[in-house]
């Protein structure tokens, strides 16, 4: 541990000297802004000063509404202050700062007016940050990465921006669902793809906004499609020629670790191809698993299944527990090796034609070895079970997608978009389960149980979506039809041989249960949707829209068990308990109507459907077929208002309705952990909920600080949640049902802010609160459930000079459960993390890299109360001329402290889980950059960061 800490001081003590200095800038340069013509001030002009000797980028600011403009904290040197302002010509004005006069007064700078010849030069405006609409754009060359940084490194030091440690992406507290290249799918829809893969330096520009579906960009009404969205812009020097990187790795105990990404660019073709191999845990996908294979068990599904709404994003995926789970630890459960893979093809044929499509593989095999304790409660007793249990899982997943935009003319043009997956999974499961009952009297025995379970699985999944949209020469009316179609088979041939030891309280064992049994899984789904948009304008800020939206989806599942007979050695007994064949039909039907306002300041949005629901479920096993009808009312409302530029008020509200899923209707039991025993509930009655949600977004682009802040609530009628039964010797039954009283609140605040006085530094603070009242049934009993979780996150980002790359972030969680029916469950918890990141240019091309986490865990079970220190480091040298190699030998986990810790708070057991992870290893790596322009080698430093020479 004095490892550590002296590496922490060393570096704290490096950024406070180089801070220090840093301080000793104290030049200033200020102006006021006037037009030549007029004589007016100009406001809200950008203000950029770079260095005259290498045109770097230094600071920034806008003109106050009288015209003027300070820049502080600026070192010794000669600067040029260049202007931009919409409707003028860019002035450039060069100025000094010296020791004796730190002060460059440019008085009065008067600006012309701009009239555009046939060579005029535009100059590239570098504000960091921009305001467009509701976009917030950065600009990727004012937030310097480490060399050899993808998107990923580069998104973790914008205002507002969070990746956590799988790659999940937040913006502005909301999970990013889509990241764009270009304005164009890359890969599809898996943002990891390209926060991944894809070069910091390649980036000019990051913009964060909420995406629409297509359907409502087109028509201008919001349909409830909305989500959080990046789209990456590319460099123009970066669209002309291959760029890329290719590196390859070894270490000890065989650690191993490959990757490659290459872009090929020319004119309106782009090409990306990527690659990846090792047994490091590094995955560049997000993980898929439309099998339920990652459950070993084929155990009932706890989310509500949903349905397709048409314009909409679909029924949300609901949580049947209550509770949640936290999680620390670094390097994911388990260790992994990997093969993934894939090619990205975007091309603009000609002015009718645009196509964008993508095709990828992944192989992943994990062997997992966790144990785990579970303490389940009864009112007048307890239960607790240690688990022990080694699994592997083998999973091959083939994506493909396509997205083909056909201009017919100015007014009519067709979207048609493909996603299709494919997945082959085998997995492994050994458990043992050891179950104790624990009362005022004591403690003994309940059961023992050793399970082996494996299962076989293959499935496709096949989405295509049709849009037709027409404008008319009226201004605002238009015409959408979209039409869509999923596909989804899937089959799982498994086998579960257990054993289960009950015990009576003397100690003495009862009886023996052994299941040994072949479990079949058929699951087909068949969608079809379309819906229709007609909106007509209403005088010169109003607009008008109906729509009508018919889906159709029909769902089966298949399963038989087959007991070993002794006799014969086969599997050819059937288990009429286990078996069921099941089919279920939800269909609805939904007219609507929408009215948005449009105004200078603010635009709302007013909108109502009427829907009928038809939902159908047909035991074909029993012959009987059970069947429900709904008619809803469905509003939506949204208000946004635009205090200024970059000061604005958003809030929307809209109810829906969620379908249980035909895992959660199906009548049938599933043994495959026999302890925990589940069964499905054919009179399940379909959800209802309210969401509302109120945000406020501020940028002050003169001190360059942002204010996020944002909170919503959401209450569902007809929750499907869990109801438990407590059987002899420690086994449960759960079933859902429906309840009420379920609801949720939660608030964000996310701040930003430069800090000056440290050229380069910047700090960020969120603070996350939640409160979510769950229900459940134990033992025919309400249960509710009430979570609360407050966290503060803080980072300190600190650049030097290009030198210097300095990351410092504290955390702090805090979950406390209680439940109405069974307080002795309360239970809260406490999680920290630290961590520390540095990179170090030294000269001749020598970088040192370190990152250190520390987490600390308290408030958990026995034995899992730990606090553990990962600690990174790396020593690279740039090799060749113009710096396009690197060789780097990293060290993961010097102190070999790495762990995994996992906390699940269910309905009615609180339990904590400990995986294996990867452990100390030493890796020696060779990097490559592929940097060739117009078939040309160019230096690396020519071909990154930076800001462009600028044209006098």
């Amino acid at each position: 541990m004095k490892i550590i800490y002296a590496f922490i001081a060393f570096i704290c003590s490096m950024a406070f000297s180089l801070s220090s200095s840093a301080q000793k800038n104290d030049g200033v340069v200020k102006g006021s802004l006037q037009d030549s013509l007029s004589g007016q001030m100009l406001y809200d002009a950008t203000v950029s000063i770079v260095r005259v000797k290498d045109s770097t980028l230094i600071s920034f600011t806008l003109s106050s509404n009288t015209g003027f403009f300070e820049v502080k904290n600026l070192a010794q040197g000669d600067y040029r202050v260049i202007v931009s302002y919409q409707g003028f010509r860019t002035l450039k004005k060069q100025f000094s700062i010296t020791a004796e006069q730190p002060m460059a007064d440019l008085g009065k700078v008067v600006m012309d007016r701009s009239y555009t010849t046939l060579d005029e030069v535009v100059v590239k405006d570098e504000a960091p940050v921009k305001i467009k609409g509701d976009t917030l754009a950065f600009n990727a060359d004012a937030f310097k990465t480490k060399p050899n940084a993808v998107v990923e490194d580069l998104l973790k030091k914008l205002p507002g921006v969070t990746v956590d440690k799988d790659g999940t992406v937040k913006a502005q507290g909301e999970t990013v669902q889509k990241v764009y290249v270009d304005g164009k799918e890359f890969f599809g829809s898996d943002p990891k793809l390209a926060t991944k893969n894809i070069g910091a330096d390649m980036v000019s520009e990051v913009e964060v906004y909420d995406d629409m579906s297509e359907q409502a960009k087109f028509s201008k009404i919001d349909d409830g499609s909305r989500s959080k969205a990046i789209n990456l812009k590319l460099k123009k020097e970066k669209k002309h020629g291959v760029f890329g990187q290719v590196y390859a790795g070894y270490g000890t105990d065989n650690r191993f670790s490959t990757n490659l990404r290459t872009n090929f660019f020319k004119g309106a073709t782009q090409v990306a191809v990527i690659g990846n191999g090792n047994n490091v845990n590094r995955s560049g996908f997000t993980s898929t698993d439309f099998l339920g294979m990652s459950t070993l068990g084929g155990g009932m599904s706890g989310g509500g299944g949903g349905q397709m709404m048409m314009g909409s994003r679909g029924g949300a995926s609901m949580s049947m527990g209550g509770g949640g789970s936290s999680s620390v630890g670094s390097g994911g459960n388990g260790i992994s090796t990997i093969w993934s893979g894939g090619i990205n093809y975007n091309d603009t044929w000609n002015k009718y034609l645009d196509e964008s499509s993508g095709y990828n593989f992944n192989h992943t095999a994990t062997d997992n070895l966790k144990n785990s304790f579970r303490k389940t409660f009864l009112g007048d007793s307890n239960i607790n079970r240690n688990e022990d249990v080694f699994s592997r899982n083998i999973n091959d997943v083939h994506r493909g997608n396509t997205r083909v935009v056909y201009t017919i003319n100015n007014n009519n043009s067709l979207i048609y978009s493909s996603n299709i997956s494919v997945q082959n999974s085998n997995s492994y499961k050994d458990d043992t389960i050891t179950s104790f009952a624990e009362k005022q009297s004591g403690s003994y025995k309940l059961s023992e149980s050793r399970s082996t379970i494996s299962n076989t699985g293959n499935g496709v999944n096949w989405n295509n979506n049709l849009l037709w949209r027409k404008r008319f020469q009226k201004a605002g009316r238009t015409l959408s039809v979209n039409f869509a179609h999923v596909f989804g088979r899937n089959d799982v041939d498994g086998f579960n041989n257990s054993v289960l030891s009950d015990y009576a309280s003397s100690g003495v064992k009862i009886r023996d249960s052994i299941f040994n049994q072949n479990n079949l899984r058929k699951n087909k789904t068949d969608l079809y949707g379309l819906s229709l948009s007609y909106t007509e304008p209403i005088g010169r800020d109003k607009i008008w829209e109906v729509n009508y939206a018919y889906n159709h989806n029909n769902t089966e599942s298949d399963r038989t068990t087959y007991d070993l007979d002794p006799v014969t050695g086969k599997y050819e007994t059937l288990n009429p308990e286990l078996s069921n064949h099941f089919n279920n039909l939800n269909q609805y039907h939904r007219v609507g109507t929408n009215l948005r306002v449009l105004k200078k300041r603010y635009n709302y949005q007013l909108g109502a459907g009427m829907q009928r629901t038809t939902m159908q479920s047909n035991d074909l096993t029993a012959k009987s077929v059970f069947q429900q009808d709904y008619t809803n009312l469905l509003t939506n409302a949204s208000f946004n208002y635009q205090f200024a530029r970059t000061k604005s008020l958003r809030f929307n509200y809209r109810g829906r309705t969620n379908q249980p899923s035909i895992s959660q209707l199906q009548p049938i039991r599933d043994v495959s952990n026999p302890t925990y025993i589940t069964e499905g509930n054919p009179d399940l009655n379909q959800e209802f909920s309210n969401n509302f949600m109120l945000s406020y977004n501020a940028f002050d682009p003169m001190r360059f600080r942002n204010l996020f802040v944002s909170l919503g609530f959401s209450n569902t009628y007809n929750k499907i949640v869990n109801s438990t039964q407590q059987l002899p010797f420690g086994r449960q039954l759960t079933r859902p049902e429906n309840v009420d009283g379920v609801y949720n609140i939660n608030a964000n605040i996310n701040t930003g802010i430069p800090i000056r006085k440290l050229n380069g530094g910047n700090f960020n603070a969120t603070t996350r609160v939640s409160f979510n009242r769950d229900a459940n049934l134990v033992n025919g009993r309400k249960n509710y459930i009430k979570n609360l979780t407050m966290g503060e996150d803080l980072r300190l980002n600190y650049n030097y000079k290009e030198k210097l790359d300095l990351g410092v972030t504290g955390s702090i969680s805090y979950t406390s459960a209680k439940y109405t029916i069974q307080p002795q469950q309360n239970n809260d918890y406490f999680t920290h993390m630290y961590s520390l990141d540095a990179t170090y240019v030294f000269p001749m091309g020598f970088i040192l890299a370190s990152d250190v986490d520390f987490t600390a865990n308290t408030g958990r079970s026995d034995g899992y109360n730990q606090s553990f220190t990962m600690w990174n480091a790396s020593i690279a040298k740039q090799l060749f001329r113009n710096k396009k190699g690197e060789i780097k030998l990293s060290v993961n986990d010097i102190l070999n402290q790495n762990i995994s810790i996992t906390r699940n708070v269910g309905d009615n057991y609180v339990e904590d889980v400990q995986s294996n992870v990867l452990k100390r290893f030493f890796m020696l790596t060779f990097t490559y950059n592929i940097n060739r322009m117009g078939g040309k080698n160019l230096p690396a430093n020519k071909l990154g960061g930076g800001v462009e020479k600028i044209v006098m």
